[in-house]
């Protein structure tokens, strides 16, 4: 070989060496080789099981290499307790709640994966919990609000990552978690009623900005929903369901048909699987205790063979949940934000009040309702003739929460109330009836209500009734 060849040889050599091992290091990241858990003393996460945040006092971040068999790595030694971590969509960096000292609110912080430095993002008297990237330099999270006389909330937020433009976009009395983000942008939330009553946990989904909220999940009669939802790219949608016999399952459901397309995974397998996490490969990483074991730990599950098939860590000193992939992963839906935060006021239409439910049919009992009354926090907010299609029309006051119900023709309840709901500024809604199914598209019809200008609430009822004119304002050209 011709000795000024060889330099450039190595040279060569050394670069394919150098991209071989780039190759293998990005290789073993896709793969979802590095896994960062939250581990939970195990006494902390039995006495936290039934809450409604992940806020485990002690708990703590860690990595794990299954290839490496090693010791997990700490990320947050400074901290007295941290959880729910989210990952960047460049895989850099993760967002995660946490507190420096026992008694401080939970906060949310970011940490830089490459030098493990952490920055403190929030800055509220009130604990600040699961939080999840936004685009666009976003982030949301769960905040919890004082009580003003109704009971306290759990409430979403979002700001910028440089801790400005703090937004509140949840209004209802409901403790708020958040679950995930969608694909497509949206915001997917676990949500229980708080006041006037006590309401079943259901995932809803609504934009980052707090509009066009709906039901997206609604877990059978005697389950509870777990905490935090996966979606893969191929739309479907992994989330776990402790039943009533207490065993908690993984259970599949497809974006494009949430509300009817529920399989449970895992009923015939024993052991519980608190946390699921879906893999490329079809397998899933999955938080799973075994019969008979007191804790959880970081398993590998394969739905076509139905059983799990490794075990990446396990010890009886700790609970090992919520695994989450360290690497890149493709960013949701940048959704337009068509708010006009200063406007006072939304609008809401429906196209037919009697259009409803197998279950709301069978109440009714071939009985029409002629009003809607609007209920607020503490008082009715007034009601109204609907036309004779079923149609109404308001422009109700933004961030304010209410709810709906049916009366007949001698102002007699018909169905209702309704879950809370709200309408964000110069946010314009619209639903087909009272209790649809939301998978249904409306008729293509344009509803009586619509031709007139809408009816602004509150209603002044009495004063309209002793004019006796209609309530509206006249009709629109």
């Amino acid at each position: 070989m011709d000795a000024r060849r060889r330099p450039v040889l190595y040279v060569l050599l050394t670069v394919a060496i150098a991209i071989g091992i780039m190759f293998i290091s990005c290789s073993k990241v896709d793969d979802g080789k590095r896994l960062v858990v939250t581990r939970v003393p195990a006494s902390s996460f039995a006495a936290g099981e039934k809450g409604c945040v992940p806020s485990w006092e002690g708990a703590a971040l860690v990595v794990i290499r299954p290839e490496e068999h090693n010791t997990p790595e700490v990320l947050t030694k400074d901290f007295h307790s941290a959880c729910s971590p989210h990952v960047s969509y460049d895989g850099t960096r993760i967002l995660f709640s946490a507190k420096k000292e026992k008694d401080a609110p939970w906060e949310i912080w970011e940490m830089d994966l490459k030098n493990k430095k952490s920055r403190q993002i929030t800055h509220c008297k009130e604990s600040c919990h699961t939080p999840y990237y936004l685009p666009g330099g976003r982030l949301v999270f769960t905040r919890e609000m004082p009580d003003t006389g109704t009971g306290s909330f759990l409430t979403l937020f979002t700001m910028t990552l440089d801790g400005k433009m703090l937004r509140q976009i949840t209004y209802h009395p409901n403790n708020d978690v958040i679950a995930t983000i969608l694909n497509d942008g949206r915001i997917l939330m676990l949500s229980s009623q708080v006041y006037p009553e006590k309401g079943k946990a259901k995932y809803l989904a609504l934009r980052p900005n707090g509009t066009k909220m709906e039901l997206f999940y609604k877990s059978p009669a005697g389950t509870r929903p777990g905490p935090r939802v996966h979606e893969t790219r191929d739309g479907m949608i992994r989330l776990t369901e402790r039943s009533a016999a207490g065993k908690w399952n993984i259970v599949r459901i497809r974006y494009n048909r949430s509300l009817h397309s529920a399989m449970n995974c895992t009923e015939k397998i024993p052991g519980d699987f608190y946390s699921v996490l879906p893999c490329d490969s079809g397998r899933l990483v999955v938080s799973y205790r075994k019969p008979g074991d007191a804790t959880y730990g970081i398993s590998i599950f394969s739905p076509a063979e139905k059983k799990v098939v490794s075990t990446l860590l396990s010890d009886g000193e700790y609970d090992y949940i919520d695994p989450v992939l360290l690497m890149p992963y493709e960013r949701p839906r940048n959704l337009p934000d068509e708010l006009m935060c200063t406007y006072p006021t939304g609008l809401l239409m429906s196209q037919n009040i009697n259009f409803t439910d197998e279950e709301g049919e069978k109440r009714l009992d071939g009985r029409k309702a002629k009003y809607i009354e609007i209920l607020g926090m503490d008082k009715s907010l007034g009601w109204i003739p609907v036309e004779k299609d079923g149609s109404f029309f308001l422009k109700i006051p933004a961030n304010l929460p209410f709810r709906l119900q049916t009366l007949d023709g001698n102002k007699k309840v018909l169905l209702g109330p309704s879950d809370w709901m709200w309408i964000r500024p110069f946010e314009r809604r619209g639903c087909i009836g009272c209790h649809e199914d939301p998978e249904l598209a409306p008729d293509n019809v344009v509803p009586m209500a619509v031709n007139y200008f809408p009816v602004v609430v509150p209603v002044d009822t009495t004063k309209e009734l002793q004019r006796g004119e209609t309530f509206h304002l006249g009709k629109m050209h």
